[in-house]
């Protein structure tokens, strides 16, 4: 089992739902002036269509690291189903989020005030 393959395929479908989604319910909350104050359920139809995702493709990212690590106790559950299908339907802004956490430097900010004229304490 190739963990970032697997990866790859949970982020295109993260990347699926949330479009899908975003391009079958923006339509109505926009068009139906009635649903307009509920756009905000927008994020919760994506987290519940990634979490049937995720049982129907048994994807349950807690038990694959396991898996990967060689750690055979523990099993696939229903938590780790809900929690990554919850991973899935955070979409494009778990996506987003997961980037600036672990790949974009500190630095980066530094230099960017830097370079917009900043000062940096010396």
């Amino acid at each position: 089992m190739n963990v970032l393959l697997i990866l790859v395929v949970v982020l295109f479908i993260a990347f699926l739902v949330e479009t899908l989604v975003e391009f079958v319910t923006a339509p109505l909350f926009d068009k139906v002036p009635i649903l307009t104050p509920y756009k905000w359920t927008v994020m919760y139809v994506a987290i519940a269509v990634a979490v049937a995702a995720a049982f129907l493709y048994k994807l349950d990212l807690i038990y694959m690291l396991a898996q990967f690590l060689g750690v055979d106790s523990i099993p696939q559950t229903v938590y780790g189903l809900v929690a990554t299908g919850i991973a899935i339907g955070k979409g494009s802004n778990y996506l987003h989020d997961l980037i600036q956490k672990f790949f974009v430097k500190p630095s980066t900010v530094e230099s960017t005030a830097v370079s917009q004229g900043g000062t940096t304490s010396e």
